[in-house]
């Protein structure tokens, strides 16, 4: 797991504070850019509700594995590393 600075810790921390306000049972999280989420979701004909929440690319993989190990959401096929946006699928 990566190293941050005291600064890079308040900034992952309130991005995390973010995304748990909008947690619901059974969603799924992930990071990709809005664009081609978007796409991929359209492609395929899922039809779920999508919430984005920026961040630095640095902190994506993290932001992620915290929600997966910590509060035990399922990872969307869909996430891919280093990503400037978080996305909750409900």
């Amino acid at each position: 797991m990566a190293i941050f600075k005291q600064n890079q810790i308040e900034e992952i921390t309130a991005v995390i504070e973010k995304i748990e306000k909008e947690l619901k049972p059974n969603c799924e999280i992930g990071a990709r850019e809005k664009l081609i989420l978007r796409t991929i979701l359209k492609t395929n004909k899922i039809e779920k509700a999508v919430k984005f929440f920026p961040c630095k690319r640095e902190y994506s993989d993290t932001i992620v594995s915290h929600f997966v190990n910590e509060k035990g959401l399922i990872k969307n096929r869909f996430s891919s590393n280093t990503q400037t946006c978080i996305f909750l699928l409900f």
